[in-house]
C-alpha cells in the first residue's frame, strides 16, 4: 500500500465499495460545515502464503516494499530476512480494488485446492480480511470523530406511528422528526391515500436537513423495515443516503435483527446500546424513566390504543410522538456516547460499534492496525490449551440482612494486572496488546479524573466521561480476548490464566486484610467485596479502613471505596438488595429484577424489602396482607398481574405442531387470534376458568385471584426467606394460618447467617 495521506479530523461517515471507490463525509469541527471527499483504494488482505495466486504469473509482484504505482497485484513480504511461523500471515496482498483482489484469490483457490464451487473468501483458510471501510481507515490511518464532540455531527431522530405492527396489514399515518439543529415537526397522513405523499415528504426532509446520524429506538427492527416495505408498496425509492442511489440495505451480523446500512449516514439504534446495559426492560419508555430523561407531562399510550386515540384525540397522539423522539435524543446522549467515543479509538464505522463485541469487534481491529502500520506479519493464533480455563474468585460469605455495608473494588483489576505484570499473548512479538491496554488504562484514569473536575463545563465533563467509558469497555475486554483462545486471533489462554490466578491472589489478600480488621465479609466476586462494619462508623472511617488495606497491595493495584449502604439483603452470589442511606433501594440479580415479573408482585417485593431492610418485620407482613387482600378483591387490573413473554415460533410453525404438542403461551396467543412471529412479545395472564390467556383487556379484572395469591408466595415472598428465621417466614407467608404458639410479629427480627465452606453459622 502507498504511504497514507495526512489524517484529517471530523470523519462522520465512510462509504467504501468493492470497486475501490471511497466516499468520506466530514463535519468541520470549527465551522460545522459538511465536507465530502472521494478517493480510490486498493483492496488489501493479509495472507499466509501465495499458493492461491500462482495463476497471476507476472501480474503479481513480490517484494519487501509496499506496492508501487505500476503494480497490478502485489504481495509485500513482511518477513523477507527471517523465519516465520507457517501459520502467520506473512504477506500483505493488494490489488486494484477489493472486488478484483478477492475475485482472483477465489479463482486461484478453486484450482489450487481443487474446489468444485467458487468459495467465499471468509471460508478460505489462510486469509485475514476486514471490511472495506475498515481497510480504508487503517490504510489512511484515520478514525471517526477526531476533534468532534457528540453533538457536532447533525443527529436526526424519527419515529413512525402506524395502524398495525406489520407493514402488510397497516400503514404509516404519522412521522415525528427532530434534529439537534432545532427541527421538531410532525408529518401526517390522515387518509390512506396520503401515505405515499407522507413518505416522500419525509425523504425530502432528510435530504434537506442532511444528517450525519439517524437515530431511533428499535430502528433496525421496526422503523426502517416498516418504512422500506411501505415505500415499496407505493413504488417510492427509499433514498435516505448520500451515496449511490441512497437506498439503505441490510446486513446479517448475527444479532437479533439485521443491521440497516445507509450510505453516507450512520444509523444508530438506542435499543442496541440499552440491551448491553441489562436493564429490567429495554423499551424506550422504561429506559427513559431509568435514566430520568422522560419529558415532563409524558403521555403514555399502549400500542393498541394509539390508532383509536388518534381518531378521537389527535393532539394526544401528536404529543406522544413528539415526546418519543425527544426521549430518543436524550437517551442517545447517554447510551450512544461511549460508542461515539469508541469510534475515535478503533478503525471501525460508528454504526457498527453499538453491536460490536468489545474484544473481537473493537480491540482486535486496533491490534491488526498496529501490525499493518508496523509492516510486520500478523501472528498465528495459538494452537490450543491443555487444561480448562479457571476464572475469577466468587464466594458468598454471609446471607440475610446485614447492616452498614461497604463495597470495596479493585480498580480495573484485570487491566491493572495486565499492565503491572506485562502480560500479553506469547505470539504478539510487537507487544501491541500490552501496550494498547497499558496506554488506554492510563488515559482512562486521566479522563475519569477530568470527568469529576468541577472547573470544567458540563459538556466537557460529559466528553471525558464518555471517553473513560469507551476506554473502560476496551481494557475490560482485554482479559476476555486473551481467554477466547483460538476464537481471537491473538488469544492466549495461558496468559488469561496468569491474569485470573493473580486476580484471585489479590482478592484473597484483600479479604484476609479486611477480616483481620474485624469486619464481616458478605460477598467477594472477581474484583470487589461487600462487607459489613456492624456499627455505623461513618464514611470517613470506612474509606480509611479501605485505604489501610490498599496500602498493602502490589504496585499498580488500587483498592477503592465503591459505595455504602444502610443495609443489605444477601440472597445468593450476585443477587442482593441494598438500602442506601437516602432510603432508595438498589436491586441486583435475576432473583429481584426480571422483565417477566408481574407489576403487583414487583410492587409487593419492593415494599417488603424496604421494610425488612429497616428491620420492620410488621411492615413486610402488612405489605403481604395488603397485596393478598387486593388480589382477592380484584382491585388489581389484568395488566397488573400480566407477564410479558417472547415468542419463539410463528403462528404458521405452531399450527404444524399444535395437534401433537400444545405450548401454553403459544396456545394463549393462538386462542386470541394473534398473528404472532418470532421475536414478538405478548402479555399473558391467568384468567379464572380458561387459564393462561393473552392480555386483550388491560383494564379488566377477570384474573384468577387464587392463582395469583399462590404466586405471591412462590414467586415473591420466597425471595425474603434468608432475611428471617425459617419459623418466622412460615408464620408470615406460609399460609398455614394462625397457630396457638405463634409469636408476636413485633418480636420478630431480621438476621443473617455466615456461610463457611458450604455450612452456615447463625448470628
Amino acid at each position: 500500500m502507498a504511504p497514507p495521506p495526512l489524517p484529517r479530523p471530523g470523519i462522520v461517515s465512510v462509504h467504501a465499495t468493492a470497486d475501490g471507490s471511497v466516499h468520506v463525509w466530514r463535519r468541520d469541527p470549527h465551522s460545522g460545515a459538511s465536507l465530502r471527499e472521494t478517493a480510490r483504494q486498493r483492496g488489501w488482505v493479509y495472507a499466509r502464503n501465495l499458493s492461491d495466486l500462482t495463476h497471476l504469473g507476472d501480474r503479481l509482484t513480490v517484494s519487501p516494499d509496499p506496492a508501487c504505482a505500476q503494480s497490478v497485484y502485489h504481495a509485500q513480504d513482511l518477513a523477507p530476512d527471517r523465519p516465520v511461523d507457517a501459520r502467520a500471515y506473512r504477506y500483505l496482498l493488494s490489488g486494484p480494488a477489493p472486488r478484483q483482489l478477492e475475485s482472483e484469490i477465489q479463482r486461484g483457490a478453486m484450482t489450487a485446492r481443487a474446489l468444485k464451487a467458487r468459495p467465499a473468501l471468509g471460508d478460505l483458510g489462510g486469509y485475514l480480511r476486514l471490511g472495506y471501510a475498515e481497510q480504508y481507515l487503517i490504510a489512511s490511518r484515520q478514525t471517526y470523530h477526531q476533534g468532534l464532540t457528540f453533538d457536532q455531527p447533525v443527529r436526526l431522530q424519527f419515529d413512525l406511528e402506524t395502524t398495525a405492527l406489520s407493514p402488510d396489514e397497516g400503514r404509516i399515518f404519522l412521522i415525528a422528526v427532530r434534529d439537534n439543529r432545532g427541527l421538531e415537526t410532525l408529518l401526517e397522513a390522515r387518509r390512506a391515500a396520503q401515505e405515499g405523499e407522507l413518505i416522500g415528504a419525509f425523504l425530502e426532509l432528510v435530504q434537506e436537513r442532511d444528517p450525519d446520524v439517524i437515530e431511533n429506538h428499535f430502528i433496525h427492527g421496526f422503523d426502517l423495515p416498516f418504512l422500506a416495505a411501505r415505500a415499496r408498496r407505493h413504488g417510492i425509492p427509499l433514498r435516505l443516503g448520500r451515496a449511490g442511489d441512497g437506498v439503505p440495505w441490510t446486513v446479517d451480523d448475527g444479532s437479533r435483527t439485521p443491521l440497516w446500512v445507509c450510505p453516507g449516514r450512520e444509523v444508530l439504534d438506542t435499543l442496541d446500546a440499552v440491551r448491553r446495559l441489562n436493564l429490567p426492560s429495554g423499551g424506550l419508555k422504561a429506559a427513559a424513566r431509568h435514566f430520568g430523561v422522560a419529558p415532563e407531562g409524558r403521555v403514555y399510550l399502549e400500542g393498541a390504543q394509539i390508532v383509536q386515540t388518534y381518531r378521537d384525540q389527535p393532539r394526544v397522539v401528536r404529543a406522544y410522538a413528539r415526546q418519543d423522539v425527544q426521549e430518543v435524543d436524550a437517551l442517545a446522549r447517554i447510551v450512544l456516547a461511549p460508542a461515539f467515543a469508541l469510534a475515535r479509538l478503533t478503525p471501525r464505522p460508528y454504526h457498527r460499534l453499538t453491536r460490536a463485541g468489545p474484544a473481537k469487534g473493537v480491540l482486535e481491529p486496533m491490534l491488526i492496525r498496529a501490525y499493518v502500520e508496523a509492516g510486520r506479519p500478523f501472528p498465528a493464533s495459538e494452537r490450543g490449551h491443555a487444561g480448562p480455563h479457571r476464572g475469577g474468585h466468587v464466594q458468598l460469605h454471609a446471607e440475610g440482612v446485614l447492616r452498614h455495608v461497604v463495597k470495596a473494588d479493585v480498580a480495573s483489576m484485570y487491566p491493572s494486572i495486565i499492565r503491572a505484570e506485562g502480560i500479553g499473548p506469547r505470539q504478539d512479538e510487537l507487544g501491541v496488546f500490552h501496550a494498547t491496554v497499558s496506554d488506554l488504562t492510563t488515559q482512562r484514569l486521566q479522563h475519569k479524573l477530568e470527568a469529576r473536575n468541577a472547573l470544567l463545563s458540563e459538556a466537557q465533563r460529559r466528553e471525558h466521561h464518555a471517553m473513560q467509558d469507551a476506554m473502560k469497555l476496551v481494557v475490560n475486554a482485554a482479559y476476555g480476548y486473551l481467554g477466547a483462545g483460538r476464537l481471537a486471533r491473538l488469544g492466549d489462554q495461558e496468559a488469561a490464566d496468569r491474569v485470573t490466578a493473580r486476580g484471585r491472589a489479590i482478592l484473597q489478600q484483600v479479604t484476609s486484610a479486611l477480616q483481620a480488621r474485624g469486619v464481616q465479609l458478605i460477598e467477594s466476586d472477581t474484583d470487589g467485596v461487600y462487607f459489613s462494619t456492624g456499627e455505623d462508623i461513618g464514611e470517613a472511617a470506612q474509606r480509611a479502613l479501605i485505604a489501610q488495606v490498599a496500602a498493602g497491595l502490589p504496585d499498580g493495584i488500587t483498592l477503592e471505596f465503591d459505595g455504602r449502604a444502610r443495609a443489605m439483603l444477601s440472597h445468593q452470589v450476585k443477587n442482593y438488595v441494598l438500602l442506601r442511606y437516602d432510603g432508595t433501594l438498589d436491586l441486583s440479580g435475576a432473583s429481584f429484577e426480571s422483565s417477566r415479573s408481574e407489576r403487583y408482585g414487583a410492587a409487593f417485593l419492593r415494599a417488603a424489602l424496604q421494610a425488612l431492610l429497616q428491620g420492620d418485620v410488621p411492615g413486610a407482613q402488612a405489605a403481604f396482607e395488603d397485596t393478598a387482600r387486593r388480589l382477592a378483591g380484584r382491585e388489581f387490573t389484568n395488566a397488573d398481574v400480566s407477564t410479558r413473554v417472547r415468542i419463539g415460533k410463528t403462528r404458521e410453525a405452531y399450527e404444524k405442531t399444535r395437534a401433537q404438542r400444545r405450548e401454553a403461551h403459544l396456545e394463549a396467543a393462538w386462542q386470541a387470534g394473534l398473528d404472532f412471529r418470532v421475536g414478538d412479545r405478548i402479555d399473558l395472564y391467568v384468567r379464572t376458568g380458561p387459564g393462561l390467556t393473552a392480555l386483550t383487556d388491560p383494564d379488566g379484572r377477570d384474573y384468577d385471584p387464587v392463582h395469583y395469591r399462590a404466586a405471591l408466595v412462590q414467586n415473591y415472598a420466597t425471595r425474603l426467606r434468608k432475611a428471617l428465621a425459617p419459623a418466622d417466614w412460615e408464620q408470615l407467608f406460609g399460609g398455614r394460618g394462625a397457630g396457638l404458639f405463634d409469636r408476636d410479629v413485633k418480636d420478630m427480627q431480621v438476621g443473617w447467617r455466615a456461610v463457611l465452606n458450604g455450612a452456615q453459622k447463625t448470628n
